[in-house]
């Protein structure tokens, strides 16, 4: 596979529209049989992201959050990191339907191992049971460490990148 050349920059208010779009697009699958009508669905999917926003800047206020962005300078993703002591967090990442299985995502989350390396930190993460996010997550070394019903934790301790 080619590299996908992208850059990272810090996510503002102007991203409002962008992160809403691409948080409609990851629930797109799971809401498609609920039975909710267009104006429904957008209204439901617009509280959904507002809350998550919200809880993200109370669960992690020291969270960096940035934009992937094409070599165009096109926004493509998004990238959400707490740095702790000891350890890193990857919140949330997520890649527009267009540009997924291009290695933008890989290649974000392989940089953050790289970073954990030079720190001598771990990596953790929480991902949906089943997904192609969690198989990609296994590939790049990561293991569960524990699971409720509907999520996996997964840590990684530094395994090759």
């Amino acid at each position: 596979m080619r590299r996908a050349i992208y850059h990272l920059r810090s996510a503002s208010i102007a991203d409002e529209a962008f992160l809403l779009e691409l948080y409609a697009q990851t629930r797109a699958d799971e809401l498609i049989h609920s039975g909710m009508d267009a104006l429904q669905h957008e209204v439901f999917v617009q509280m959904q992201f507002r809350l998550r926003q919200a809880s993200y800047r109370t669960t992690y206020p020291m969270a960096v959050d940035e934009i992937i962005c094409a070599d165009s300078g096109n926004p493509i993703g998004r990238v959400l990191v707490d740095r702790a002591a000891g350890g890193l967090c990857l919140v949330d990442i997520a890649i527009v339907a267009e540009k997924q299985r291009q290695g933008f995502g890989t290649q974000v989350i392989q940089q953050l191992q790289r970073e954990c390396t030079e720190q001598d930190w771990k990596m953790r993460l929480q991902v949906l049971k089943g997904s192609a996010a969690e198989r990609l997550y296994r590939r790049l070394g990561f293991r569960a460490v524990d699971e409720d019903r509907l999520r996996t934790q997964m840590a990684w301790n530094g395994t090759k990148v």
